[in-house]
């Protein structure tokens, strides 16, 4: 046989490493770069967000710079057309209030105010308040005749404001026939279905009498017809008021669980109880509160320094040909304000308007709000809405004691400890206590039985016949036999402790059903206790009138 040539290969293993080294090399070289680029293509990005970010910021500044001096030359445009344009207005408003101090401390001689009045009527023919204030000068100059000219002039020119101001200026002269004719025009333009606050407010003053006896009762009809206009228009007024005045008694409804434990948790209809006895318990907190309204102590100076105001604000306010300038005058203001930030001055005179316009809602609910308000009403203003509303205010209140009343249980059903029973009057806990504890002691008995069925009898037999076969065994085979013994020996130990055990529970069974004896009897003494005191707050409740709400 041939022999097999064996060519032996040499492999450079240390240039192969080598080689991998550099390679590994190259590439940790490379990640390196791809790291740092990225890290300048990160810093380039951030560079260039601030570059961005700066830039915007200037141009901002630039547009808020430019609005800023917009706004200040377009300022200075709009205040010189109010000037050329509504200058007398103002002057005629602040001459108004003018001669109104003037009257009250009698400083101004009858005639400049005649002259001033009548220069000023000339420059402004078609301003309302020009012809009141010539009215005002005729009264204190006793010229009857110019007074009434100027008036029916006034009237031509905007009757529903020249009236409450009239009515206003009559009631600080005591001119109470006058002012009461006034006030019965000024209501005659009011819209029920759309009332506003401050026409509420005049209600207010009138039922409080700072205008005065209204011997004809010219507001009481206005007001009782504007009820009817309500009434009339909505068909679902009624139920909604019903429904308004339900809620608010809910308000003064109490928690009764503190008063009746046991019936929390132990009686099935503890839910409808509570419902009924908590609204009972809370007629005298309703009664008290309603009354206290209605009985308020009203300050008649301080309601006649309200109206005075209101006068003061009546004869200051805008004319509504300057309100589009005036608007705009704001506006550029507030953009002077916010350094030329148009958005920010935007939204403070969006703010402004929200805030300054009056809500309007129709009567009823605007008498309504002044007493659920959470915001501070005055006295005066509760006391009136509580006179007008005082038949919804009942309705709701019957609706809210007698919703719940049909729902109140003739009798009660106790579950206690899974035992249930029913008691219709609480008094018979006797027949309920021994229902519970035979109850209870056939539990116990039935779980004396499990628990005396223990195994230690059986185990016990069977390690005597182990040890009588363990005995006989050691005969046979020792090692056998005694096995036997041992596991006999095993038996017995367990049988043992099997019957301690046993007993044990036994007398833990006993002493647990002692303890839910006694703690279940007295559960059922007390709800039944509780139930009769719950039913007698009713039955007293419903024997005797109902307490009236609103004195």
């Amino acid at each position: 046989m041939a022999e097999q040539t064996v060519q032996t290969v040499h492999i450079d293993v240390t240039r192969l490493e080598n080689k991998i080294d550099r390679l590994s090399e190259t590439t940790e070289r490379l990640n390196t770069m791809v790291h740092s680029a990225n890290a300048a293509i990160e810093t380039a990005n951030q560079n260039i967000q601030v570059l961005t970010q700066r830039f915007q910021e200037m141009v901002n500044n630039q547009k808020k710079q430019a609005a800023l001096q917009q706004a200040s030359t377009e300022l200075v445009r709009v205040r010189q057309e109010l000037e050329q344009n509504y200058g007398n207005y103002k002057v005629i408003r602040e001459t108004m209030l003018g001669v109104l101090q003037a009257t009250d401390l009698a400083l101004v001689k009858k005639a400049t105010i005649s002259r001033v009045s009548e220069e000023l009527m000339l420059s402004t023919p078609k301003y309302w308040l020009a012809p009141c204030l010539v009215a005002v000068a005729a009264w204190i100059g006793n010229d009857r005749d110019l007074a009434q000219r100027a008036i029916s002039e006034a009237v031509k020119r905007d009757e529903e404001r020249t009236a409450i101001t009239m009515a206003l200026i009559c009631r600080r002269n005591n001119r109470v026939q006058t002012c009461y004719e006034w006030l019965s025009i000024y209501f005659s333009h009011q819209n029920a279905a759309n009332f506003s606050e401050g026409s509420f407010a005049y209600i207010d003053a009138y039922v409080n009498g700072v205008f005065g006896p209204d011997e004809k009762h010219m507001c009481d009809d206005y007001v009782m017809q504007w009820m009817n206009e309500i009434r009339g228009n909505s068909s679902n007024l009624e139920a909604s008021q019903e429904n308004t005045w339900k809620e608010y008694c809910s308000r003064f409804s109490l928690d009764i669980s503190h008063l009746y434990p046991d019936l929390n948790g132990t009686v099935a209809e503890y839910e409808n109880i509570n419902e009924y006895v908590s609204r009972i318990l809370a007629v005298d907190s309703i009664a008290d509160n309603l009354t206290g309204i209605n009985n308020a102590y009203i300050d008649q100076n301080s309601l006649k320094a309200k109206i005075d105001k209101s006068l003061i604000q009546l004869i200051s306010r805008y004319n509504e040909d300057e309100e589009p300038l005036r608007k705009e005058e704001q506006y550029l203001k507030a953009i002077k304000y916010f350094e030329g930030d148009k958005e920010a001055a935007r939204q403070s005179i969006v703010q402004a308007e929200q805030e300054r316009q009056q809500k309007t809602l129709n009567l009823v609910e605007q008498m309504s709000n002044v007493i659920l308000t959470d915001k501070d009403t005055s006295p005066s203003e509760r006391k009136t809405a509580v006179s007008f509303l005082s038949g919804y205010i009942r309705r709701g209140f019957k609706s809210y004691i007698t919703e719940k009343k049909e729902a109140f249980p003739n009798q009660i059903t106790l579950n206690i400890d899974g035992w249930v029973g029913t008691s219709a009057d609480g008094n018979n806990t006797e027949e309920l206590c021994r229902n519970f504890e035979k109850e209870m002691m056939q539990r116990r008995t039935d779980e004396l039985k499990r628990a005396t069925r223990s195994k230690e009898k059986a185990m016990l037999i069977s390690a005597i016949v182990l040890a009588v076969i363990g005995v006989i065994g050691l005969f046979a085979n020792a090692v056998a036999g005694i096995i036997l013994l041992v596991g006999a020996g095993v038996l017995v130990g367990v049988s043992f402790k099997a019957k301690k055990e046993t007993t044990e529970k036994i007398n833990t069974i006993e002493q647990d059903y002692a303890r839910r004896i006694v703690n279940g009897k007295a559960k059922i003494n007390h709800t039944a206790a509780q139930w009769k005191e719950a039913k007698a707050v009713v039955y007293q409740f419903e024997s005797n009138p109902v307490r009236e709400i609103i004195a």
